[in-house]
């Protein structure tokens, strides 16, 4: 009862800090995201990397935090686009450049300086922690800034991940007997999958009755429900391989009842992504 009662209160925390921040000025939720990039990709070095030991290792450990908590912040840049010069988006978009060109460059030039014994498998694992970590949740921020011209995008997101969530969990229980991907999650059904997808798509009807986006038919909302269930499902999976792979049960001890922030944005990561290609498609299909 007790691990019960505080997974439930970390859980409506770690709830009310996302709809807090997405509720509030953009700059509110890219610096969240940018937090969660940098203390998952910790999370993610701490499961993949030995501790830092050299000098070497530490500027190594550095770039990486650095780069994934700056990663999401470029974002900002495009929060008041209307009362943007065409210089100062030159100055934003040169900062997006400079970025994706100095961390690569930095990262394999002190990989060569790493006595470590694999080297270059740490350079690839840092290089992942930026691509699957840092870069979803930049388009994350995007996707929220972008919300306030296409109306409660971003909110809907997270809703339709933890409707999903919640049906899947709910239905499996009930009613799972096809096992979907037992090598990775014995848990996971078909029948749940079908449950979080009823959910989401549950969700994109309401979002269509209640006129949340008026640009939004409800083949698009339908169709966002679907791209949250499965990419949703994908993602958990993904990081189920991960820790599979390195024998843990977490990612981290940082929210009580839930293990780790990587723990719990797994789903995010791979819906993110997913999401911005499916809404620039439908915008272009809208033309």
């Amino acid at each position: 009862m007790k691990k019960l009662l505080t997974r439930s209160l970390s859980g409506i925390v770690y709830v009310a800090l996302i709809v807090g921040a997405i509720l509030g000025d953009p700059v509110w939720f890219t610096v969240l995201m940018s937090l969660f990039s940098a203390i998952a990709v910790l999370e993610f070095r701490k499961l993949v990397m030995p501790p830092a030991g050299s000098i070497v290792q530490k500027a190594i450990a550095a770039t990486d935090l650095l780069t994934a908590a700056a990663l999401p912040l470029v974002s900002l840049g495009f929060t008041y686009t209307e009362a943007l010069s065409e210089r100062n988006f030159s100055i934003i978009t040169a900062f997006i450049i400079v970025i994706f060109a100095a961390y690569p460059l930095l990262r394999f030039t002190l990989a060569l300086y790493d006595r470590s014994e694999r080297p270059f498998a740490m350079a690839a694992r840092s290089v992942m922690s930026i691509f699957y970590i840092s870069i979803p949740l930049t388009l994350a921020s995007i996707i929220n800034i972008a919300s306030s011209a296409f109306s409660w995008l971003s909110m809907m997101m997270f809703i339709m991940i933890w409707l999903n969530d919640t049906g899947a969990f709910c239905t499996g229980c009930t009613m799972g007997r096809h096992k979907m991907f037992e090598r990775l999650s014995p848990k996971k059904t078909w029948e749940g999958f079908a449950g979080g997808l009823f959910f989401s798509l549950a969700a994109g009807a309401v979002a269509y009755m209640l006129h949340l986006n008026p640009d939004f038919s409800l083949a698009a909302w339908l169709g966002m429900g679907v791209v949250a269930a499965i990419f949703s499902t994908w993602g958990d999976l993904f990081e189920s391989l991960l820790k599979r792979n390195l024998g843990v049960k977490d990612s981290g001890k940082l929210i009580p009842g839930h293990g780790g922030i990587l723990d719990r944005i797994d789903s995010l990561l791979f819906v993110a992504p997913a999401l911005l290609l499916y809404l620039i498609s439908v915008y272009y299909i809208a033309q």
